[in-house]
């Protein structure tokens, strides 16, 4: 019995060191930035730290915010949803954004990711908005 006990202890201590993604559960989690529901599937974030610890956000601009504010979260994947294939978890940093223009994110900081500047680029036209990457986007103020 004590070995079942251990082995199971073991399996849950290792999964839950797991950085893998989390999949956003619409219309139930919270944004750990600014606690509103995440309800659009255009939209959505997640921070995971190297122990596995996934935070989510409704938006890359509550992301950006929150990484801004928690100096203390030690970031190891940055993750946005990807605007052209909705509930797309894509790497923010190999990522393409448009932001201004007719995007209506969530929190009305009008960003979306892409995970091609091709797709970007075609949405563009329709969204308006400034392409940008990553590093230009963490600058920005939300």
């Amino acid at each position: 019995m004590k070995k079942i006990f251990f082995f199971v202890s073991l399996i849950v201590f290792l999964s839950s060191c797991n950085n893998e993604p989390q999949a956003i559960v619409y219309g139930i989690d919270l944004c750990q930035h600014c606690k509103m529901t995440i309800m659009d599937k255009k939209f959505g974030a997640e921070l995971i730290n190297k122990k596995g610890k996934a935070l989510k956000f409704d938006s890359g601009e509550c992301m950006v915010a929150y990484m801004k504010a928690d100096k203390n979260f030690t970031v190891d994947k940055t993750l946005i949803i990807n605007y052209a294939n909705p509930e797309e978890l894509i790497d923010a940093d190999k990522s393409f954004f448009l932001h201004g223009g007719n995007v209506n994110s969530p929190m009305g900081g009008q960003l979306a990711a892409f995970k091609t500047r091709e797709d970007a680029e075609k949405l563009q036209k329709e969204l308006q908005g400034e392409l940008l990457l990553w590093d230009k986007v963490v600058g920005l103020s939300f």
